[in-house]
């Protein structure tokens, strides 16, 4: 059975030893002033989605040059391998790489360069995603700019970032050119938002709702689907599911009140997914165990290759 990863940030999946190597490297003292970077990075205790990505500011201060992205996107696609993973869609906002040094092309072909060492060693396919950050309008913008310039390099458009005041809607031109270019899109939604973000995200072209677990609140107490949450059921549309996450920037307390339980139950089209594996020390193995102590019986069926969700297509 072909098992499949559709929602994992690149620049939060660094390994702590590969983050410490890369910090010696270039003397960045944040992290070599520290012994244990597992813990440097560790979000469990996250007040907020604001809070807990505040960390992604040092694993980006590692990735400004070629050789470390390629690094970083080679270790990625292997630790997914090591978890039984055969297609892994991974995503990054390019910007944050560009310097003197490195176009926004060069971004691309160094993550892509990893993605494939990591293939033509142990055929795990990957993918890269390109997220505009949403706080930011001229980012979002160039981002979308640069997927339809090199849109053979990636395989989807997104936003990512702080969701709440930042609607979809704000990036409705942008979204409709990549959407025009043929251009998978994904779009972070129901996490740090409510249900109109979802809709909003529908209304964009979003293919899948990256994370989309708020579309719980658009289900009545007996079960009576509302109109956004009907139309996400009826068109099979795949919620990326990230529970540890969750549970880390504090929108649920404990596996058991996540709603991925009641989602699966009412037939919602779920993967199961990492999100940001060093912030939040999780794993492909590691979110099966949280599925199954959430209450899902075969949590690996949740990783089950399916072409239609797949942008690796």
């Amino acid at each position: 059975m072909y098992k499949q990863v559709l929602h994992d940030h690149l620049d939060g999946g660094l390994r702590p030893s590969t983050a410490k190597e890369l910090a010696k490297r270039i003397n960045y003292k944040p992290i070599n002033d520290v012994d244990d970077v597992g813990t440097f990075f560790d979000r469990s205790s996250s007040t907020s989605l604001e809070d807990y990505l505040e960390a992604f500011t040092h694993t980006i201060a590692l990735m400004q040059s070629y050789s470390n992205l390629e690094q970083i996107a080679y270790e990625a696609a292997v630790d997914m391998y090591r978890n039984d993973i055969n297609f892994y869609e991974s995503r990054y906002a390019p910007f944050y790489s560009v310097n003197d040094d490195l176009s926004p092309k060069d971004v691309l072909t160094a993550i892509n360069s990893g993605f494939k060492q990591a293939e033509n060693e142990f055929g795990i396919v990957s993918g890269l995603i390109l997220c505009g950050m949403r706080h930011d309008p001229d980012n979002v913008k160039a981002v979308a700019e640069l997927a339809i310039e090199y849109k053979e390099l990636i395989i989807g458009f997104d936003i990512a970032g702080p969701e709440f005041n930042y609607l979809p809607s704000m990036y409705t031109d942008s979204f409709l050119k990549v959407k025009n270019e043929g251009i998978n899109i994904t779009i972070h939604a129901g996490e740090g938002d409510g249900v109109h973000s979802i809709q909003e995200a529908l209304d964009n072209g979003a293919k899948r709702i990256g994370h989309g677990v708020r579309i719980i609140e658009d289900v009545s107490d007996d079960n009576e689907l509302g109109p956004t949450a009907y139309h996400v059921l009826q068109n099979n549309i795949p919620l990326e599911v990230c529970i540890t996450s969750n549970l880390h920037t504090n929108m649920y307390k404990n596996p058991q009140e996540h709603p991925i339980l009641r989602l699966h139950n009412l037939g919602f089209n779920i993967s199961l997914n990492t999100d940001n594996r060093l912030m939040s020390n999780t794993s492909i193995e590691n979110e099966l165990k949280v599925a199954k102590a959430a209450g899902i019986e075969n949590p690996t069926s949740l990783l089950k290759y399916s072409a239609s969700d797949s942008f690796l297509n």
